[in-house]
């Protein structure tokens, strides 16, 4: 019973069963709440948790660009830090500041995937 509850759960949730963003300051685009949920979706099926090889956290960060972004979002303390062991507010903080007027948007490019020999979803 446990198990068909829990496979069912992901066989629904898509990017619109995606959390609200925790953050809504300076660089929150509203308009952009679904490309940020059809990232996370795409990118983690929205574990914040998540890390693997080639990313962390629910947006997949590579280090690199998590600690730019970090640090241009006033979250020196974030920086070298993994993502997934940032809280859910931070990472959509930098997640944020990192899309800022869609100039980031290219960060999440599903053209990256191919890179790594993946070929995934694209998001607006």
């Amino acid at each position: 019973m446990i198990l068909e509850a829990a496979l069912a759960a992901v066989m629904v949730a898509g990017p619109s069963d995606m959390p609200d963003s925790l953050y809504q300051g300076r660089w929150y685009v509203a308009k952009a709440e679904p490309f940020r949920k059809c990232v996370m979706h795409r990118e983690s099926r929205g574990n914040y948790r998540a890390d693997g090889p080639y990313g962390s956290g629910a947006y997949q960060f590579i280090q690199s660009t998590w600690d730019h972004y970090a640090d241009l979002a006033g979250l020196d303390e974030y920086v070298g830090v993994r993502p997934y062991k940032a809280p859910k507010r931070v990472q959509d903080r930098v997640f944020w500041r990192t899309y800022w007027k869609g100039k980031g948007k290219h960060h999440w490019s599903h053209v990256h995937a191919l890179t790594i020999g993946k070929q995934v979803k694209r998001c607006g």
